[in-house]
């Protein structure tokens, strides 16, 4: 019975041990070596290319390495450049047809207003009176108080791009050097002590990895599949690129699917288009049930923890380190239950 209470308290010691040591080291240890953990990540990827390279032509690591980095970026710059260029000429699309969509909403706001007074029993024009008020206030409040904020941010927001830069210097620096020599680094990481311990921990953190992207890629195909069947029943022009669309921006934790199924149903109700608010409000939900179960069961079945575990994770993960918490909350859960294991094996 003292052996069992020593182990039970020697666990509990390890358990609230491993859980401050993860919480220090995502908080405060991670953020410093976060540049050189993806300069690893993108060497890894690149080193069968650059070994095959190596072995069909002789070419150096560290020439290969520089080849395969270049091609990477060029893709890369390719593809912002691409994305750049929509987002611009939508942009400038945009400004030229402001005053057609601001007199547009103009009018749904006028007619909000007199669906307002009607609804209260009140004169006609008050509700309009009072926003277009209020609306001058607003302008003085962004005038005075949040355009200097923006001014401040965009220094600050320079300040950061030069930083950046720096950092993706340090980076590329770091995957040609790890690249150059791989097997020094690996027979050094081989020989030390706490190898087996780190090998155990980091190879179940890969298998997370590969498990989460190819949850987001399922969840995401599943989204754009029900939002491009939404544009089709509504008969929208562009269906699939905005089904497409929206199952990229329900990728992102905050964003979701509601940042354009919502306004869109609620303007689809004061236009009267039962149909369309019926269908994209289904859609909508459709999107939230998918994301709520089929996400939890395949990530959680994928790295071998309960799919109600991977939600207590992303939520706690969120609370502590904010939007990165979504991916940095599984990943602790996946350390503790590792370490944890581990010593259960070794006391019993």
């Amino acid at each position: 019975m003292e052996i069992l209470n020593n182990s039970k308290v020697k666990m509990s010691i390890i358990i609230i041990l491993t859980v401050f040591g993860v919480y220090i080291g995502l908080e405060y240890v991670l953020p410093l070596f976060a540049p050189f953990i993806l300069a690893y990540l993108v060497a890894s990827g690149l080193l069968p290319f650059v070994k095959f390279l190596n072995r069909k032509t002789r070419l150096p690591k560290l020439l290969g390495g520089i080849l395969s980095l270049s091609l990477l970026g060029a893709l890369a710059g390719m593809g912002l450049f691409y994305l750049c260029d929509i987002l611009i000429k939508q942009f400038v699309a945009l400004l030229k047809n402001f005053p057609i969509y601001l007199a547009i909403l103009s009018g749904y706001l006028d007619g909000f207003c007199k669906g307002c007074d009607k609804f209260f029993g009140i004169k006609l024009g008050t509700v309009q009176n009072f926003i277009y008020t209020n609306f001058d206030g607003v302008l003085v409040i962004i005038k005075n108080k949040i355009m200097p904020v923006i001014t401040t941010r965009s220094i600050n927001l320079l300040i950061g791009i030069a930083g950046f830069v720096g950092i993706l210097l340090i980076m590329i620096v770091s995957i040609l050097l790890l690249i150059k020599d791989e097997d020094k680094y690996k027979s050094g990481i081989r020989s030390s002590a706490y190898y087996n311990e780190i090998h155990l921990v980091t190879s179940k953190l890969s298998g997370m990895g590969v498990a989460y992207l190819k949850t987001q890629g399922i969840m995401m195909i599943l989204i754009s599949i029900v939002s491009t069947a939404a544009m089709l029943l509504i008969g929208n022009k562009y269906a699939l690129l905005v089904g497409i669309g929206i199952g990229v921006v329900d990728a992102f934790p905050i964003l979701g699917s509601g940042l354009i199924l919502i306004p869109w149903t609620v303007i689809s109700l004061f236009q009267q288009d039962f149909l369309t608010a019926a269908v994209l409000l289904t859609a909508y939900v459709s999107c939230q049930v998918l994301r709520q179960t089929v996400e939890p069961k395949l990530l959680g079945n994928s790295i071998g923890i309960k799919p109600v575990y991977t939600m207590m994770a992303m939520y706690a993960g969120l609370k502590i380190f904010g939007i990165p918490g979504f991916i940095l909350g599984p990943v602790g859960l996946v350390i503790i239950i590792t370490v944890v294991k581990e010593a259960q094996n070794r006391l019993s």
